[in-house]
């Protein structure tokens, strides 16, 4: 019987808090403000279907509304937690996909310095088109973006279409049919492989803020870079000399 009352209790301080009526909760949990009553002074149980209701109704956990615990973590939007969609998951997503995707039997993440909002989500990479920018296996943060027009030459984006989740990097363009994407996975910048997708096929164009990466870099691939970059600088440096050169060279000719 007490642990009733202290449902009730909690129940009733919750609907005051929110400055709520009896009878818009009981419309929340379908019964009527007479039934609603009796459950809220205790005269009355709840049941489970009402409890996990009334968790949503006030963003609170059901470990609270049962027990009082206020320790408990909820995983939600509004703490800072985001939604991860695995590679596993991809097409259940896509197949459910109707402008608000269903997260509920998705895990939740809270990922430092990043300042979840409702439009951010995890999604796990499948294959290497972007490497080595991004990697099989790494997990991108991603914002949704709204209009296209503020997005940069040369952003990395992942584009969900009616068929698939891709990750690429944009090409802006004036076509008002088409969207040019480039793989990362090549040598040479001009010979990036290209494709390009309908405007209107597009479900929903995120912007990736940020990954999360399983992959250590050797240490002897550390140093090789470090020497790579040094030979760069050095060339690019010889290349300015020859510049200076040539121009005193072409000044004493005339």
């Amino acid at each position: 019987m007490k642990g009733r009352q202290e449902i009730g209790k909690r129940i009733k301080e919750l609907r005051r808090e929110h400055k709520f009526s009896q009878k818009f909760v009981a419309e929340r949990l379908f019964i009527s403000q007479a039934a609603y009553s009796l459950i809220e002074s205790s005269q009355n149980g709840i049941v489970a279907e009402h409890i996990v209701n009334l968790s949503k109704l006030y963003d609170v956990t059901t470990d609270y509304l049962l027990k009082g615990d206020k320790f408990v973590i909820k995983m939600s939007i509004s703490n800072g937690f985001v939604p991860y969609i695995g590679v596993s998951a991809h097409a259940g997503f896509i197949e459910n996909y109707d402008g608000e995707a269903p997260l509920d039997n998705y895990d939740w993440y809270r990922i430092p310095g990043f300042n979840p909002t409702q439009n951010q989500k995890l999604f796990e990479v499948e294959g290497n088109s972007m490497a080595p920018t991004i990697l099989s296996g790494d997990v991108v943060i991603c914002q949704t973006q709204k209009k296209l027009e503020n997005i940069l030459d040369g952003s990395l984006v992942l584009i969900i279409t009616k068929n698939s989740i891709l990750v690429k990097r944009i090409r802006k363009n004036d076509d008002t049919t088409f969207l040019t994407l480039e793989n990362d996975n090549v040598e040479d910048e001009n010979e990036r492989e290209k494709m390009e997708i309908k405007k209107q096929d597009i479900r929903e164009l995120m912007m990736i803020r940020g990954k999360i990466s399983g992959v250590l870099v050797p240490h002897h691939e550390i140093a090789s870079k470090g020497k790579i970059k040094a030979l760069e600088d050095a060339l690019e440096m010889l290349k300015k000399e020859v510049y200076k050169l040539n121009k005193k060279i072409a000044a004493i000719s005339h």
